[in-house]
């Protein structure tokens, strides 16, 4: 079980193993989006979407949780670490950013295309990731808002503005739904630096993505049930497995997204793992919108000068964060 948080000289001695992994994860979680999107449509409901979603990730890490003792037993920890005040309480509410997220996400994803949907939210979570290290939420501790930060983190937000510009869908609705979805994105920026806080605390990165999963489908589960009760709520059954595996492999890889992201907030630090995370997810979106374009997809020279403005506001991010001085 770890006892501190590494200096901050430790924390941004960035390998090249630790790129590569959230690179390849976010890579994964952007072809969640069209997952889960394809899940929608055959469920016309995405509380029932991201239902599906986080049983089918719960069950994979039950799964794992039984075939090792060491990971029960840093799972049955995380009680007693609350109550010794090792652990802040509301560090176990991870999974509620991501639940919110994977509902957006199943939603509008089909309205907007995954490429620019992607953009607006990883702008959400850059920014938002700028004050997670800022006051110090994530398990590398605090972390300064330098210049070159902001900088990055505003070219970003341009890159967007770019990107939506070239869209010709529904503006009404195309314009909702980037706000929606930046506002998801900043929320869900949290996610990694509370998971990471179990993590590092309970020493074991499943024991916290298995609380993520419990948390997040907890909350969908009491929204769900409420609109049923207010009669405001339908949906179809979505199709079983093994008639349709390919849309029941939301929930897998969000599994592997949250796992990656628990472990690596304390490795490279929230900010620098969103920043890597946003190369993989753009250019994951680039790809499935090429391969499997929606209604809404709109590939225009906007779009990927957009998308370059973005990829060069990572450049200037990661080489404009440094360790922070006692």
């Amino acid at each position: 079980m770890s006892q501190s948080t590494s200096s901050p000289t430790e924390t941004h001695h960035v390998k090249f193993s630790h790129i590569a992994l959230t690179f390849v994860a976010s890579v994964i979680v952007s072809a969640q989006s069209s997952v889960n999107a394809e899940m929608n449509k055959l469920t016309n409901n995405p509380l029932v979407t991201s239902l599906t979603v986080f049983v089918t990730g719960l069950v994979v890490l039950l799964v794992v949780m039984a075939t090792k003792k060491s990971i029960r037993t840093a799972f049955a920890s995380v009680p007693g670490l609350v109550r010794a005040g090792e652990l802040k309480w509301w560090y176990l509410l991870g999974g509620l950013s991501g639940a919110t997220f994977v509902a957006v996400q199943s939603k509008l994803v089909e309205a907007t295309g995954v490429a620019i949907f992607t953009v607006a939210a990883v702008a959400g979570q850059t920014s938002g990731a700028l004050f997670v290290d800022k006051f110090g939420i994530g398990p590398a501790g605090k972390q300064a808002i330098t210049l070159g930060r902001i900088a990055s983190a505003a070219l970003g937000v341009i890159g967007v503005v770019i990107s939506v510009s070239g869209s010709s869908s529904n503006n009404g609705i195309a314009i909702g739904g980037i706000i929606a979805t930046f506002g998801a994105g900043l929320f869900v920026s949290t996610q990694p630096a509370l998971n990471g806080q179990v993590a590092m605390k309970s020493g074991e990165p499943v024991a916290a993505t298995t609380i993520n999963f419990i948390v997040g489908l907890s909350l969908i589960t009491v929204v769900f049930v409420a609109t049923m009760i207010l009669g405001t709520s339908e949906y179809s059954m979505p199709p079983a497995p093994w008639q349709n595996p390919l849309v029941w492999l939301g929930g897998p890889a969000g599994v592997f997204f949250v796992l990656t992201a628990a472990k690596m907030a304390r490795a490279l630090g929230v900010f620098v793992f969103t920043l890597t995370s946003v190369l993989g997810q753009l250019s994951g979106a680039i790809l499935l919108d090429v391969l499997f374009p929606t209604a809404a997809t709109d590939l225009s020279w906007q779009l990927f000068l957009g998308v370059a403005i973005t990829g060069s506001a990572v450049v200037m991010a990661s080489l404009t964060s440094k360790p922070r001085s006692k």
